[in-house]
């Protein structure tokens, strides 16, 4: 993985970074896990995808979710996939090239959608908002473009609820905290409901999705623990004799069977008025 603000910060700029097949696979590896693939189709059936529907995917990434909701549309419907990377549209026109699905990619801006006001009956945005510098904006602007009675739905992690099982309480708390900050918006899962509210969206609801990592090699694959503890180490967040203690800790517990980490993310759907 990159060396430097892999998950926290480099999403925002994959482009620029020197290894962006890291960020390739990291989403790969998480299309491939059933707890991300459950809240995925969760997501689909809240915004009543159907036969013709129009919807938009904001933060498309590789376009595995584009994939799924162009089956979902069907050949009457359309879905319009946008991601600020040149990279991520690259490689999901690849995937997309003999499959003969209703699916446009784009690159733009999530806050300043370039679609006319009422485009779409869906809309959606799956961990994205942790990354984009103001969340709000973002949501207005897929509530804009979305028609009277629409749908939106938003993904997102709240990184103070991500725990890991030590005996060494202070070193978790201190290293759980620096890996949240490192995020743009670290507690976006938490605030989804006002924001959702702000722009105008009614009949909220909201789905908690916890996930359990009992394995300590899939752990850090999924939150890059032993990078973010080496970094937390240089920036005197923590102290290097208690990082090596509690990384040994965690290594000697997944020996043993006894590894335990998770962290809850958000489903929230709304409505925009008819």
């Amino acid at each position: 993985m990159p060396e430097t603000n892999d998950l926290a910060g480099g999403f925002t700029s994959i482009d620029d970074m020197a290894d962006k097949n890291a960020f390739i696979e990291y989403l790969k590896l998480i299309d491939s896990l059933a707890y991300f693939q459950e809240y995925k189709q969760r997501s689909f059936e809240l915004l009543q995808i159907r036969e013709g529907s129009s919807v938009l995917e904001v933060g498309c990434g590789l376009g595995y979710d584009a994939v799924a909701i162009a089956e979902l549309v069907g050949k009457s419907g359309s879905v319009v996939a946008v991601d600020a990377s040149r990279i991520m549209i690259d490689q999901a026109e690849k995937r997309l090239e003999n499959l003969n699905l209703p699916i446009t990619f784009q690159t733009g801006d999530a806050h300043q959608l370039s679609f006319e006001e009422g485009s779409f009956d869906a809309a959606r945005i799956d961990r994205v908002l942790q990354h984009v510098p103001d969340p709000c904006t973002v949501i207005r602007e897929m509530t804009r473009v979305l028609r009277p009675g629409g749908k939106a739905v938003a993904i997102e992690p709240d990184w103070e609820t991500f725990t890991i099982s030590s005996a060494d309480k202070i070193t978790t708390r201190s290293l759980v905290n620096f890996f949240s900050d490192r995020f743009e918006n670290g507690t976006i899962g938490r605030h989804l409901y006002s924001y959702f509210g702000d722009a105008g969206l009614t009949n909220i609801e909201i789905f908690p999705e916890t996930l359990i990592i009992t394995d300590l090699t899939l752990a850090d694959r999924l939150f890059d623990i032993i990078n973010t503890t080496r970094q937390a180490t240089e920036a005197g967040i923590v102290m290097g004799c208690d990082a090596k203690g509690w990384l040994d800790e965690l290594r000697e517990s997944d020996a043993n069977n006894r590894f335990f980490c998770s962290y809850t993310g958000f489903l929230v759907c709304g409505t925009k008025e008819e």
